[in-house]
């Protein structure tokens, strides 16, 4: 079965019992709870942080934040279905009467956040299963997806189902963990130095997996040398046993073979994965994007590793992905799985919204979904996508591009490199304020609005026509409202993105 034939051996004493109690909680970690009654019920799986979305049945984490406090929605969460809420000791305290009318259990603690994580990190405790580990600055999601897919034929397997990346995204994802889950995927996201450290601390993971170092998040990390170490984190977790990289960037190569920490890797005996198009120990190959007439896209990549061999054809746009699939494959051996196996669940694969779909617009036009978000490298490899995209003559190629935030001093230079890649399209239109004098150096460039909202306010989507259009852009610009206005009679684009 390979490296990981332990596979199921958490706590037997635990394994198929869905969570403990309210008391048992309490009695763990020094929380409170109320009401009294409440003692013998059982803690939720599913928690959110948003009360819009919380499930009927669920729990809401009251969490006080920078811009807005959850505790003021508490009572809006228990209308929308949840039957437990872990706030704040001190604010239950100057609003008992209140909240005491409300059907719900509480779970009282000095912060939200931490007892979320430290309930997590119970949850985890009790199941014991393998844990996968990816960061980057590009691809996580995607290799999360493709992984997920893979193993979930002969593995019980448990991943976030949004991009859950941070340290209480990771907790609540550990707490929607079914019992008897076997193998869990974590996606490991970071904008400030020692975050992935703090995660992998608590939640630690026995495979990582590091997809690129780029330009993204320097607000918060400097430079692409504060990247690269924040990725590097990963390493610290006490239980890794194999890392997988990305032997193609030059930066993380040498910092795989330096190993920092007294190159605890090489002396601990945790395995090495190269993954790329050359010098690597799984290789890709013949790599071949095709699009259909109806503007359906192929794939079709080839991945080779000491004598295994896997051609693979998958429903996708965009070369990168080619990448995310080799770092799923290289997890997805070591798990035992075969090559068949994995080559099935490549065909059946499907990107999520926001991340290159493909599909039909008004007026023949194409419209290629980007804008779950951006940073320069997603961004110049989506504009090569599109250049390099198969098109009928008469196609035009446009771009409407969102800016790209948390780029720090560096934002300037950046966005004008990106928007020198873009200009050797047919036509850009922009949206912020991040292109600032960048629009000006352009021939390309046909507009640029302040926001989301300006720009679908001014431009004619009727006057769409036999264009393939890439849209893509930061979350800050909610850019996926756009994806409707481009919908042909069949509403295919409106359906995209739900």
């Amino acid at each position: 079965m390979g490296a990981f034939s332990q596979i199921g051996d958490g706590n037997p004493m635990m394994r198929g019992r869905e969570f403990f109690t309210l008391r048992e909680a309490a009695e763990a970690h020094g929380f409170a709870y109320y009401p009294e009654r409440s003692a013998d019920t059982r803690v939720p799986l599913i928690f959110r942080a948003d009360s819009r979305i919380v499930e009927r049945g669920g729990g809401f984490i009251a969490i006080k934040g920078a811009r807005d406090d959850g505790h003021g929605y508490i009572a809006q969460a228990v209308k929308n279905g949840a039957v437990c809420v872990i706030c704040e000791k001190s604010f239950f305290e100057l609003h008992k009467d209140e909240l005491s009318a409300l059907d719900a259990a509480f779970i009282l603690a000095d912060g939200s956040a931490e007892a979320a994580v430290k309930l997590a990190k119970t949850r985890l405790g009790m199941i014991s299963p393998k844990v996968v580990g990816i960061t980057g600055s590009v691809g996580k999601t995607t290799t999360r997806e493709f992984l997920r897919a893979a193993l979930r034929g002969a593995y019980r397997t448990h991943a976030a189902v949004k991009s859950y990346n941070t340290l209480l995204g990771v907790s609540m994802t550990v707490l929607a963990m079914p019992a008897d889950t076997e193998i869990l995927i974590l996606e490991l996201g970071t904008n400030h130095p020692g975050e992935i450290r703090e995660t992998v601390s608590g939640f630690p993971v026995t495979d990582g997996v590091i997809t690129e170092i780029s330009d993204a998040h320097l607000e918060g990390l400097g430079d692409i040398e504060g990247v690269l170490a924040a990725k590097m984190e990963i390493i610290e977790s006490p239980k890794l046993e194999c890392l997988s990289y990305n032997s193609d960037n030059d930066l993380l190569s040498s910092a795989v073979s330096r190993m920092p920490n007294g190159e605890k890797i090489k002396k601990g005996g945790v395995r090495q994965v190269g993954v790329g198009y050359s010098d690597a120990g799984l290789r890709i190959s013949d790599v071949r994007q095709t699009v259909g007439p109806d503007f359906i896209p192929s794939l079709y990549v080839t991945l080779s590793m000491k004598g295994r061999k896997a051609s693979c054809r998958s429903p996708l746009f965009g070369r990168q992905h080619a990448k995310n699939m080799a770092f799923a494959y290289s997890v997805a051996i070591r798990a035992g799985l075969d090559d068949s196996s994995f080559e099935r669940a490549a065909g059946l694969f499907e990107l999520h919204p926001g991340r290159g779909r493909i599909f039909r617009g008004k007026n023949r036009a194409a419209i290629i979904d980007e804008t779950y978000n951006a940073n320069p490298a997603s961004l110049s490899r989506a504009v090569k996508n599109l250049l390099e995209m198969d098109l009928p003559d008469e196609f035009a190629r446009i771009a409407i591009l969102g800016g790209m935030r948390e780029l720090g001093r560096e934002s300037p230079r950046l966005h004008e490199i990106a928007l020198s890649r873009a200009s050797l399209l047919d036509g850009v239109y922009l949206i912020g304020a991040e292109w600032g004098e960048a629009a000006r150096k352009s021939d390309a460039v046909r507009g640029i609005w302040p926001d989301a909202d300006s720009f679908m306010s001014e431009f004619d989507f009727e006057s769409v026509e036999n264009s393939a259009f890439l849209l893509k852009g930061s979350r800050f610009y909610g850019m996926e409202r756009l994806l409707p206005l481009f919908a042909d009679k069949t509403g295919e684009a409106a359906e995209a993105d739900e």
